[in-house]
């Protein structure tokens, strides 16, 4: 390396865009789960989690989708030219997922195109002035996530009007470069609610359709309540026969001050037929299998959720949790610095940029065991893809 909506937001709103940055990135098979040493349902292959399902209660049963890790790149154009050298800042949140796997993505995506590399790392209530950093230290480009510009807007006004593109991810707002300064906004509404399909699917399918699912959320941000849509709109059209997805709202406070699991608890005990628990982000299934153990509601239900981390992949193998949908930490950087370098290069955005998806997986007991030895609980993205994109970029 070289070198290195109209909306007002108040604090806990981008709190909570921070938090839910990894939101938010699956099946069942005839030898999936493991057996909780405990006993518990958590993790076990239940009768009806085979390829085949089985007819329960009348429900429309759907195929497990699959376990199988991505591996196609649908970036293929080349450059039309060499890439200019050039300083970008990258906007890294206080939260682990920025300052671990998205760093790690953004730094080789920059050594690799040649860029000078400014991580300005901002206060979680004060976005604004990472990005007037970025802006006084005349960065070229800058990429950032879970951040709406209406949080920055006098920034992204003053990016626009020094032609200072900005790449954003996990967020809904549409990019409108003239408008908001966006180019680029991966994992939008649309992709959360294909991640959601496939773990409403995998419960379907687990369940035998009898699935009675509670969802663990944040109601009060955007992406999450994608997420949840997307989970409703699964069950109303391949579950005709489950009952409606179940909310169980918790606030920052909430997380900041651990009292989700309790929450959760008082929520299953008055709701005893719920069968699946989904969590919208891995931190909200902290502490949750220990509170619930004892109070035998984990013989019950089945844990589950989006964008596992090392931990959910942990409790998968340790029967806690039954499965956790993956999705692409380093990767996601690439394909912010992929469009950043198509912009300087006059390179048109390839479709599955414009579309603002990732790719996601599920991880059961196998697949978490083979994260967790390969990637060390986190999944990077396709194999091969520094590679793909380093030739796609003539680096």
């Amino acid at each position: 390396m070289k070198g290195r909506i109209k909306l007002r937001l108040g604090a806990g709103l981008i709190v909570l865009a921070l938090i839910a940055i990894g939101v938010s990135a699956c099946g069942s098979s005839s030898d999936t789960s493991s057996s909780s040493e405990s006993g518990t349902t958590n993790g076990e292959s239940s009768s009806t989690s085979s390829s085949e399902g089985s007819e329960a209660g009348g429900g429309s049963l759907v195929a497990a989708p699959s376990t199988e890790e991505p591996s196609e790149i649908p970036i293929t154009k080349p450059l039309n030219g060499p890439v200019p050298d050039k300083t970008v800042a990258w906007l890294a949140c206080e939260l682990p997922i920025c300052q671990e796997g998205l760093s790690r993505g953004w730094h080789h995506a920059a050594e690799a195109l040649g860029w000078n590399l400014n991580q300005i790392n901002y206060k979680t209530l004060e976005p604004q002035k990472g990005v007037q950093q970025a802006l006084n230290e005349k960065v070229e480009a800058m990429g950032i996530t879970g951040i709406p510009p209406a949080a920055f807007e006098a920034q992204a006004k003053q990016a626009i009007a020094e032609d200072v593109p900005i790449v954003s991810g996990s967020e809904i707002t549409e990019p409108e470069p003239k408008v908001n300064g966006l180019y680029y906004q991966g994992q939008n509404q649309e992709s959360v609610e294909e991640a959601s399909k496939l773990i409403a699917d995998w419960a379907i399918h687990d369940s035998g359709g009898e699935m009675n699912m509670a969802t663990v959320t944040i109601e009060e941000y955007p992406i999450l309540i994608a997420e949840v849509e997307g989970l409703e709109k699964t069950v109303e059209a391949d579950c005709s026969e489950c009952e409606p997805v179940g909310k169980i709202p918790v606030t920052v406070e909430d997380v900041g001050e651990g009292r989700v699991p309790a929450k959760i608890a008082a929520y299953l005990q008055t709701h005893p037929d719920v069968n699946y628990l989904q969590f919208t982000f891995s931190d909200l299934a902290t502490g949750v299998y220990d509170t619930l153990k004892p109070l035998g509601l984990t013989d019950k239900v089945k844990l589950i959720g989006q964008n596992g981390n090392p931990t959910n992949m942990h409790e998968i193998v340790e029967g806690k949790s039954a499965m956790w949908t993956l999705q692409p930490q380093e990767y996601f950087m690439y394909l912010q610095a992929d469009v950043l370098a198509r912009v300087f290069t006059d390179t048109p955005l390839e479709p599955y940029e414009k579309a603002g998806t990732l790719p996601y997986w599920v991880a059961e007991k196998p697949q978490a065991e083979e994260v967790l030895e390969k990637y060390e609980g986190n999944w990077p993205g396709p194999k091969g893809f520094e590679k793909h994109f380093e030739q796609l970029w003539g680096s």
